[in-house]
């Protein structure tokens, strides 16, 4: 890439920032100080409460204002933290419980928190503070953790039944997970224990699969669920699949795999089926696609018994939770609709990353009506940060405060914000003002690589192979897929390293953290092109190692082979 158009493509970008913050009647200071550096409609502000609490993921906000919520993976050998909020601050009280996970609730004078396999229940007191940390109660145990998609979010309904979803531990149900060309397992036996949602009964203990009841099915990962209390039914986001054009580069091409696989908004009945892993939602066409894994070609319609899903969001922006809002503090056109958080994408690749922010998505009796928009954003710290997939701050969890004001997780760095409304009502002719387009959110960037001429076969490979998952800067995606930046398995033993292209590898522990992703066999390259890719690898994104051989290649994988 020469200077010349490096220095146009800046102007273009900072230009397009410009046009993007000038349509907004709120404009952030530069030091990002002002709403703690969100975009937000006018009228509102935001506060960050807190930061570096550990990966922090559901939260809920009580009637007195306690606000616990669940993180990851445990700090100081607590998963559930308690907060209390103080003038613009939130400062950790207490936690408890040994065990990392999603899902938080507060239902009839119990506190329900779910680790990735089993849900759990506190006695909390009239100050709505758990009794006895130490003696919880099992309601639910041995549910599905596979370490992809293990996550368990918890909701409640007003006839006394808990929802559980239970991810599968599958990109598409392959018979070789994630591997190129692999057809799906005939009718997909995960389905049995996985890919849905649950429902159980809060007061009973000791549960397990053959206690509850398969409530939906054909969901591949839903992570955001809340109940509509307009009409009384159960709402999800689902987490649409990925690879496309990786998997099958014959039907599909990266543009495709970045459009068309819809991040999709359920309300579920008892007995629905929305159709994974036999259908994708194609956002383009509006239509339900056979999936290339179980014979379709990118055109070929699925079942029509499959559910439609009421909407339909860009592809891979990963959705971590639903809430409707049902407070009076945020304009009326605001009641009783839908906030969704978006994670933020990491398989959109060469296309620049998106997401990372939270929507609002109006409903009007009780169903969606209109197009839904950016309602803040901001977290990922630049445009530029997004669209190499490099957010600061990722947005994962959302609760309603007694106050009516809006809180945000975040898992990246740790964060809680808190966003309130405190403007006069918006007349109708400012509306445009009032919200960020979702089509000026997404910024186009490149990554500018200046590489000596012996590393562009390489490079090329790894671009074609590589990238979708490890990222242009080598820097993985945050629990799924490992980083190559100065770690063991790409700076160490040589033959290891050949043997994970050559055999693929399952899940990997690094630097403390756990990727769950599965490294399909990249068995189909070249002796040659391997050695290649390799050679690019140890020697790019700060590492500086020695090249990989066509005979170390060769060597291992004849030792493969025996």
């Amino acid at each position: 890439m020469s200077k010349i158009y490096r220095k146009r493509l800046l102007l273009a970008v900072l230009a397009l920032v410009a046009i993007t913050l000038s349509s907004l009647k709120y404009k952030p200071r530069q030091d990002g100080s002002d709403n703690a550096g969100l975009l937000i409609p006018r009228g509102f502000s935001a506060v960050k409460l807190i930061e570096g609490i550990g990966k922090a993921r559901h939260l809920i906000v009580t009637p007195k204002g306690l606000i616990y919520v669940r993180l990851a993976k445990t700090v100081n050998n607590q998963g559930t933290l308690v907060l209390e909020e103080n003038n613009g601050k939130a400062i950790v009280k207490t936690g408890f419980g040994n065990y990392g996970g999603t899902g938080v609730r507060l239902y009839k004078d119990y506190l329900y928190v779910a680790s990735n396999s089993e849900v759990f229940r506190y006695k909390v007191d009239a100050n709505e503070q758990v009794i006895d940390p130490s003696a919880p109660e099992t309601i639910v145990t041995g549910l599905v953790d596979k370490g992809t998609h293990e996550t368990k979010s918890i909701v409640m309904d007003n006839l006394g039944n808990m929802y559980i979803p239970i991810g599968c531990p599958s990109n598409s149900c392959q018979i070789e997970d994630r591997k190129r060309g692999s057809l799906g397992q005939p009718g997909c036996p995960l389905l049995e224990t996985a890919g849905g949602v649950w429902q159980f009964k809060p007061d009973r203990l000791e549960q397990t699969y053959k206690d509850g009841i398969r409530y939906a099915t054909g969901l591949r990962n839903v992570v955001g669920v809340d109940w509509n209390q307009q009409t009384n039914q159960l709402y999800v986001m689902q987490h649409g699949r990925d690879q496309l054009d990786n998997l099958f580069p014959d039907m599909y091409n990266a543009k495709q795999n970045a459009e068309t696989p819809a991040e999709c908004m359920y309300a579920l009945k008892k007995g629905d089926n929305a159709g994974w892993p036999f259908i994708y939602y194609d956002r383009l066409q509006h239509k339900k696609i056979l999936a290339p894994e179980y014979g379709g070609d990118g055109k070929k319609e699925g079942s029509s018994t499959y559910i439609d899903p009421v909407v339909a969001f860009p592809a891979h922006m990963a959705p971590n939770d639903i809430l409707f809002y049902t407070g009076n503090q945020f304009p009326a056109r605001y009641k009783n609709g839908a906030f969704v958080a978006f994670h933020g994408s990491w398989n959109r690749a060469p296309e620049p990353q998106a997401g990372y922010y939270v929507i609002f998505q109006p409903f009007k009796n009780g169903k969606p009506a209109g197009n839904w928009e950016v309602f803040a954003d901001g977290f990922s710290g630049s445009p530029e940060k997004t669209a190499a997939g490099r957010a600061d701050h990722r947005p994962c969890g959302l609760a309603q405060g007694p106050d009516g004001s809006l809180y945000v997780t975040d898992d990246s760095k740790g964060a809680i914000y808190k966003i309130s409304y405190n403007g006069k009502a918006i007349n109708s002719k400012d509306k445009k003002a009032e919200t960020i387009s979702p089509k000026k959110n997404v910024v186009k960037a490149e990554v500018a690589t200046n590489m000596k001429a012996s590393y562009l076969v390489g490079a090329t490979i790894y671009k074609n192979s590589c990238q979708a998952c490890h990222m242009a800067d080598g820097g993985g995606v945050q629990n799924l897929n490992a980083p190559l930046i100065k770690t063991d398995y790409v700076l160490g033993d040589k033959s290891r390293l050949i043997n994970v292209l050559l055999k693929g590898m399952k899940g990997v522990d690094i630097g403390g953290e756990s990727y769950s992703n599965v490294m399909p066999a990249h068995d189909f390259l070249s002796d040659k092109e391997i050695a290649a890719v390799l050679t690019y690898v140890r020697n790019s994104f700060g590492n500086k190692a020695s090249a990989i051989t066509l005979a170390e290649v060769t060597a291992a994988r004849k030792t493969t082979k025996k």
